[in-house]
């Protein structure tokens, strides 16, 4: 069961005729956060018994291998470095992005499951070599030596590449969880939202009616992750050197600062997983 077209195309395992469609979920406004939290559940249900299918999770393994072989069939041991993370706290990936049901989540369009992008990564590691370490030494500020051999600039390819961090397999078919949300007012919200007249419009008030918004997380899950060194200008212990370095930053921006949204809530945070 594919999660991503089930919460965007409507395409799922389930024909029962009291199934929630996508449709109620975005059209009947009395009812939009419980007809969408009913959708969300009815999807992660799916989900689970999909991936509880014999072959399933053996099928995504060959896939997982794969994705791994085809690193190691160009690339020395040397010029790559796995590691395992496990989020302690939900995870929002893509929350911010375009979607029908107002939130979203980063899921992968063929295999319908929740993933990390390497884009992402990069972004993070970047974001806090410069901000966080760039105070301890100015080489890690941006445009400077370490920051501009990790991450490139516009003239020249940074020496490492991240790449999408993927569910582990005996952990993919839990990772789906349905959050909420509860803005108390929506109505005072709305001023700077529709451009509203403060001075016509309500102000926020104590008996406000809250309002649940519902939305899809990444549960607790190991999430596998790989940076790559693939520049012929360095030995294989020069690469070996700047990926543990690029792992370090990754790893501590990952404990101290989270990834993806609401990570000023305690989203995102993640902790180093030893011995998988």
């Amino acid at each position: 069961m594919n999660a991503y077209l089930a919460i965007t195309k409507q395409a799922t395992t389930d024909s029962s005729a009291h199934k929630i469609t996508l449709c109620q979920a975005i059209q009947n406004p009395p009812d939009k956060g419980k007809d969408k939290g009913a959708l969300y559940k009815q999807v992660i249900q799916e989900y689970k018994s999909a991936w509880q299918l014999k072959g399933q999770q053996e099928w995504y393994q060959a896939r997982f291998d794969q994705y791994k072989q085809a690193l190691a069939a160009n690339l020395s041991l040397s010029r790559i470095n796995e590691f395992v993370m496990k989020n302690v706290s939900p995870l929002l990936i893509g929350h911010g992005g375009i979607s029908a049901l107002e939130t979203s989540l980063t899921l992968h369009r063929i295999y319908g499951v929740p993933y990390i992008p390497g884009s992402a990564i990069k972004g993070l590691a970047a974001h806090y070599c410069h901000h966080v370490l760039g105070k301890e030494n100015s080489d890690f500020l941006a445009d400077h030596t370490y920051y501009t051999a990790l991450f490139g600039s516009q003239d020249q390819a940074g020496y490492i590449c991240f790449h999408d961090a993927w569910v582990s397999p005996h952990m993919v078919g839990n990772a789906l969880v349905q959050d909420v949300m509860t803005p108390h007012h929506q109505a005072y919200n709305a001023i700077q939202l529709q451009k509203l007249d403060p001075k016509t419009s309500a102000a926020p008030r104590d008996d406000d009616d809250p309002t649940p918004l519902p939305f899809l997380a990444v549960s607790s899950s190991h999430s596998h992750f790989m940076l790559t060194c693939a520049i012929d200008g360095l030995d294989e212990v020069q690469a070996k050197q700047w990926l543990d370095i690029a792992e370090e930053i990754v790893v501590h921006a990952l404990e101290h600062e989270g990834i993806g949204g609401k990570t000023n809530a305690g989203y995102g945070r993640m902790v180093r997983v030893t011995g998988e």
